[in-house]
């Protein structure tokens, strides 16, 4: 079987979760065939490593999406009368589709296009049967931004005028994200997303779930006391607008509540930064470490993960690697959305800054509360997101998704809409 997959990024190393989602589909669809790979990366990314030998991989091309500037009379003009989301605008993706023609070797029995400038760049490119992976929906995550998520502040007139301005920008966007996303599912064979949540927020008949996971561990770093002084980490990309909007929120609202009833707490802000996180480095209290090239380190430090997360879409691979390592979580409601966990069994919940700082100090000074909290999290994520139990969903979907065109015989799917292992709801 001949498979094709086209990424927005490389997928190693897999220091975020979006590589880490490509590079496991990439393990479950070499279950059933040789992929042909082919990366529409940033003009700026140049981190790529080697892929692991034991993938059946016979090409790999990394072609750069030039970088595109946009004026303010390019937004206006956009706000106005633009069809598309303001990340295609401008954009002219025939060199891209020149070059995809002359590397590509038709024919696949299935192609694999992660997220939705995937579709946009290639489609009319491609002539197997199409899977997109929409694990990210930007519109739910716009959506969620709008609906003045936990921890709003109060602004004074400016500020409530430029929030109202703001409120019409993100209303477009997220209009034509759906539209977009819609339009996909109409014209490619499935789509996937990454939560039952999404699924039913797509509403089409050809949306499959396929979860995110994270590795089995054969030694987790998590522990049942707390050390001195107590550390809450949070990790990720903090690039990444819910991300760097969380480890504000954590440091400037819910930090100074916990330190109310534990002075010496201290908050770790791990990963790729800029400026404006880095200027929330204030030793001890708080340590902004930038990029760390084993995070598992710093999960060795962490007597709880925080997940202040205000807005976003799909569903958090950090919190499944703290389950998977026995490190207790605190969440927002938003932040847990489509992770299985119930609040004060795998995980604790806050969704106002007092409600979140007082679970964190629960989770530092009630012992039997954390063991109970990394006990029951790591039988969710053994029973559910690993995913060397998802690589065989993937491959299932991809062979009954080729099977109608290239007589690719499979057995039948469990449930008609879901290989996450769970019935549909």
């Amino acid at each position: 079987m001949k498979i094709l997959v086209v990424a927005q990024t490389y997928p190693w190393p897999q220091t975020t979760g979006a590589r880490m989602r490509l590079a496991n589909v990439l393990r479950g669809l070499g279950r059933i065939g040789e992929i042909d790979l082919c990366v529409l990366a940033d003009a700026d990314q140049d981190d790529a490593s080697p892929a692991p030998h034991d993938l059946p991989i016979d090409r790999v091309t990394v072609m750069k999406r030039p970088r595109v500037e946009l004026s303010r009379i390019d937004r206006v003009r956009w706000l106005v009368g633009g069809r598309m989301p303001l990340v295609f605008m401008k954009q002219d993706f025939a060199r891209v589709r020149e070059r995809f023609g002359a590397w590509s070797r038709p024919p696949y029995n299935v192609a694999w296009l992660c997220r939705a400038a995937s579709y946009v760049a290639l489609r009319d490119s491609i002539t197997a049967p199409i899977i997109v992976d929409l694990d990210d929906l930007e519109d739910r995550k716009i959506t969620a931004r709008m609906a003045r998520t936990p921890f709003e502040r109060v602004g004074s007139p400016v500020g409530r005028m430029r929030t109202r301005l703001a409120s019409l920008w993100r209303a477009k966007h997220a209009r034509l994200w759906k539209q977009l996303h819609t339009q996909i599912a109409a014209t490619v064979d499935a789509v996937v997303v990454c939560s039952e949540h999404d699924q039913r927020h797509l509403g089409v008949d050809n949306a499959f779930v396929v979860p995110n996971g994270y590795p089995v561990q054969e030694k987790t770093v998590g522990k049942s006391h707390v050390l001195s002084p107590p550390t809450i980490v949070f990790q990720g990309l903090l690039l990444y607008p819910p991300n760097r909007d969380a480890a504000h929120t954590l440091v400037e609202r819910v930090a100074p509540l916990i330190r109310a009833q534990i002075p010496e707490v201290q908050i770790r802000l791990v990963g790729t930064c800029d400026e404006h996180i880095r200027r929330l480095h204030r030793p001890p209290d708080v340590v902004v470490t930038g990029f760390v090239p084993e995070v598992v380190t710093e999960l060795a430090r962490a007597d709880l993960i925080a997940v202040p997360i205000r807005f976003g879409g799909g569903t958090r691979i950090k919190i499944l690697e703290a389950f998977a390592h026995r490190i207790p979580v605190v969440s927002t409601s938003i932040g847990a959305e489509g992770i299985e966990a119930l609040d004060g069994r795998e995980i604790l919940l806050g969704d106002t800054p007092q409600a979140f700082a007082d679970a964190c100090v629960r989770a530092l000074t009630d012992l039997p509360l954390r063991r109970g909290l990394a006990d029951a999290a790591h039988r969710l994520f053994l029973e559910r997101y690993r995913w060397d139990e998802i690589h065989p969903r993937i491959a299932s979907l991809a062979a009954q998704i080729a099977a109608p065109r290239q007589g690719f015989l499979t057995s039948p799917p469990k449930t008609p809409h879901n290989v996450s292992g769970r019935s549909p709801p």
